[in-house]
């Protein structure tokens, strides 16, 4: 026969030490009871905002405790330590019992043992302070247990609304039904495979192995997205500036921009498609994961870009308008060719498949057929060799260049390509066959492009670092 007896005070007190002792060691406890009565399904209880769908009785017969452990992933710590790395706050938001939950964010490194500045609270104490309050402590913030639903909405739009530049971006991850209102207002929402179907539709990105890693990865891709873009916009506009530069320049200097239309069209595409093709293979580089993050507001042009674009945009157009007008280039290129090679035959034939229309007395005054083909490589080359600068910020230009065999193959067509186009082109593309010396002139003298924008970022760099010098000698010495 079982005999039931209360719950005296210091047998409470004995059984809520244990249950503490075993949250401190990160595991989560579950109540045992059994209930005379029959338990009913109350209709007015709301789950979603922390109640039971079940009204528990008054009088419940405790029977134990179960102790459950989620045994730690390696990758989870390695994941973390990743994150801090990329400057990523990360805030473990759980309905755990505090102990449990500060002890599983020190295994997982979220927290330190040796730090008096990590932050954690609970619901209730999340609730007693005000947005401003909360704002002015989110940065050290690294734990809220016994979260509600509400408490994660709430977090990401303080988050939101935090600092000068549009606030913080931020991401939020979930697998239950509760937590889609925090997934909507989330500027990038993750979804585990295994969460609910409401989780994963308020969701951007389903998590499907349900890793901690995966998250991480999508933050490196997604620097890489972004870097990859400013390549291509930083290739194009410099293109952009040369190109426009000579137009402008040329009437003053008493020259016109000297591609026909066709050429032209092999630019842009060069320009275009190309360059997104050999761009587009870059590879995700672990160093992206040790920078800070992208402000909101942060331009898709920075001003390191604009250094860039500024001055090889006026050094190609620079290099290119001395192509066109210095007398010892034009004698360099400035030979007889056989009749049959000739571009145009006669006083005035028209091109049949090109919207310019020459005479080769107009060819002559404009330098001649070795001369204006000798251009179009020279600016093709420059502009080709000027994507070795823009693919990397420092001076190393082939930094893991073997993880993007895409950029080397479309760099090696373009100058096949434009030799191929120069013999055999002809009239089509206003263009003769260059001699074998005349080729190796040209690749240096595009080449120069390379140490000239190395020497760029080694006097950027150099004043860069004298300039963060100064300022630090000056923080010391101010320092009392």
């Amino acid at each position: 026969e079982t005999h039931l007896h209360p719950l005296q005070n210091f047998q409470k007190q004995r059984i809520l030490a244990k249950i503490d002792s075993l949250a401190t060691k990160g595991q989560r406890l579950v109540a045992i009871a059994v209930s005379p009565k029959e338990l009913i399904q109350d209709q007015k209880s709301t789950p979603g905002k922390g109640g039971s769908s079940v009204p528990l009785p008054k009088h419940l017969v405790l029977i134990g405790f179960m102790a459950l452990v989620d045994k730690i992933r390696i990758e989870s710590i390695r994941c973390v330590e990743m994150a801090h790395k990329a400057q990523v706050q990360v805030v473990m938001v759980t309905g755990d019992k505090s102990e449990t939950a500060i002890a599983v964010a020190k295994q997982i490194g979220l927290i330190s043992d040796y730090s008096n500045s990590d932050l954690t609270l609970t619901s209730d104490e999340l609730r007693s302070i005000t947005d401003t309050k909360l704002a002015s402590i989110l940065p050290r913030l690294a734990v809220i247990s016994r979260a509600l639903p509400s408490d994660k909405a709430r977090l990401v739009r303080v988050a939101q609304s935090m600092g000068s530049n549009g606030g913080q971006v931020v991401g939020m991850t979930g697998d239950g039904i509760n937590d889609s209102a925090a997934l909507k207002l989330a500027d990038v929402s993750f979804a585990m495979g295994k969460g609910a179907e409401v989780a994963k539709e308020a969701s951007d990105i389903v998590i499907l192995d349900n890793k901690l890693s995966s998250i991480i990865n999508a933050i490196l891709y997604g620097r890489t997205i972004f870097k990859t873009i400013r390549k291509f916009v930083m290739f194009q506009s410099t293109i952009n500036l040369a190109s426009t530069f000579i137009v402008f320049v040329g009437p003053f200097m008493g020259f016109d921009f000297p591609l026909t239309l066709i050429q032209l069209l092999w630019v842009n595409l060069v320009m275009d498609t190309l360059a997104a093709l050999a761009f587009g293979g870059e590879p995700a580089d672990k160093l992206f994961l040790t920078e800070p993050p992208i402000p909101r507001r942060e331009p898709i042009i920075s001003s390191n870009m604009w250094r860039s674009i500024v001055s090889n945009g006026l050094y190609i157009a620079f290099c290119s308008v001395v192509f066109l007008v210095w007398d010892p280039i034009l004698s360099m290129f400035d030979r007889r060719i056989d009749a049959s090679l000739a571009p145009v035959d006669g006083t005035e034939i028209q091109y049949k498949d090109t919207a310019k229309v020459e005479d080769l007395g107009d060819l002559r005054i404009q330098g001649g057929p070795v001369f204006l083909t000798a251009f179009f490589s020279f600016f093709i080359f420059i502009c080709t060799f000027n994507a070795f600068n823009v693919r990397v910020p420092h001076t190393k230009l082939f930094h893991n260049i073997k993880r993007n065999k895409g950029f080397m193959v479309v760099i090696a067509a373009i100058f096949i390509l434009q030799i191929a186009f120069c013999q055999f082109g002809g009239a089509l593309l206003r263009t003769v066959p260059l001699t074998i010396r005349e080729w190796v002139c040209l690749l240096l003298m595009s080449a120069t492009v390379v140490p000239f924008d190395a020497l760029r970022k080694i006097l950027y760099e150099s004043l860069h670092l004298s300039e963060t010098k100064n300022k630090t000698g000056k923080t010391r010495h101010q320092t009392p």
